[in-house]
């Protein structure tokens, strides 16, 4: 009765008071739950660490069609020459696209022994994916867009999340009227692991619905 009378009394008071309990109950319980994520992590990080090494057959690498590529067009422009130099330097290079994926699941699926090679992998990916956009957009502003559109086809057939290679290679397919292209293009991104998915999906669906 006396803490009903006390709110009645100073009801701002009572209000505040009501507020501080519920946002203390709410940082207690994001507390308790950031605790539980985080040792959840760092468990799942010690079994990644001590996971032995494993085959490596299952990995899906990556090997540069140089026949199909057109790795003699425009070879005297220094741009189009740096990026060829660039993909050549990948010749005898282990790539590998593990985009979306956690050293942690790296490890756990292959053994933690194999994660340098792994991670050396991605990152030649990471530089094939961004030379193969590159190098296809410098073709299409020198007027070589059935080259371009070749060496973006191959960057889509490794899953590349690079956004202006989709772009590009939809504005292409328009403009030489393969618009039923454009539909494989969203097929494509749909297959995806990577967080730029959603976008490419909705600006292509916006550009050409």
């Amino acid at each position: 009765m006396k803490i009903l009378a006390i709110a009645s009394a100073f009801p701002i008071f009572s209000c505040f008071v009501i507020l501080s309990l519920l946002l203390m109950h709410n940082i207690n319980r994001n507390t308790k739950k950031n605790k539980e994520i985080n040792e959840s992590f760092w468990e799942k990080e010690r079994l990644a660490n001590s996971t032995r090494r494993k085959s490596l057959d299952t990995v899906n690498y990556i090997v540069i069609p140089f026949k199909t590529l057109p790795m003699n067009t425009a070879v005297d422009d220094i741009d189009i020459s740096k990026y060829i130099s660039i993909i050549e330097g990948l010749r005898d290079t282990p790539i590998a696209n593990f985009t979306g994926i956690s050293n942690t699941d790296l490890k756990l699926q292959y053994g933690a022994p194999n994660i340098n090679h792994l991670s050396d992998c991605d990152e030649a990916f990471l530089t094939l994916a961004r030379t193969l956009q590159d190098w296809a957009k410098r073709l299409h502003e020198l007027g070589f867009d059935s080259e371009a559109l070749t060496v973006l086809e191959f960057a889509l057939e490794c899953r590349t999340d690079i956004s202006s290679s989709y772009y590009l290679a939809a504005s292409l397919y328009s403009k030489c009227g393969k618009t039923d292209k454009i539909e494989e293009l969203k097929a494509i991104a749909d297959t995806l692991n990577s967080a730029m998915k959603s976008s490419i999906l909705r600006t292509l669906n916006e550009m050409y619905p």
